[in-house]
């Protein structure tokens, strides 16, 4: 009864549990890097710092906004790319859970046997 239980489960409601742990880590990743506002706010200036412009120093401030601008969108252009990197990570290994999860409770039978005959995988 016990096994039977554990086999529905795992066969059944388990992959489901699988996959929404994996979109819950994909969008708690999404979230803490915060991306919608990454990408929202790509071009603005780094920590808001701009020069007002007068009449007298126009193109000084021109140029401090142009670069405040050009940081932070390099700043938020790695932090894009380091929330890609972390993406693709968590889908590639929840990926490999998805397609080994059938196979784990084969696992708990076929490698003790394995290890008892001393017959080696590879």
């Amino acid at each position: 009864m016990l096994l039977s239980s554990f086999l529905s489960w795992w066969y059944l409601s388990g992959w489901g549990w699988l996959a929404k742990d994996i979109k819950n880590r994909l969008r708690a990743i999404n979230e803490t890097f915060s991306v919608s506002i990454l990408l929202r706010t790509l071009f603005s200036p780094w920590k808001q710092i701009r020069t007002p412009a007068s009449f007298h120093n126009f193109f000084q401030a021109a140029i401090d906004n142009l670069v405040s601008r050009f940081i932070g969108a390099i700043v938020r252009i790695g932090m894009l790319l380091s929330a890609l990197v972390c993406l693709i990570f968590v889908a590639g290994i929840g990926l490999v859970f998805m397609i080994f999860w059938p196979v784990i409770p084969l696992m708990l039978i076929i490698f003790p046997i394995l290890s008892i005959t001393g017959t080696e995988l590879w």
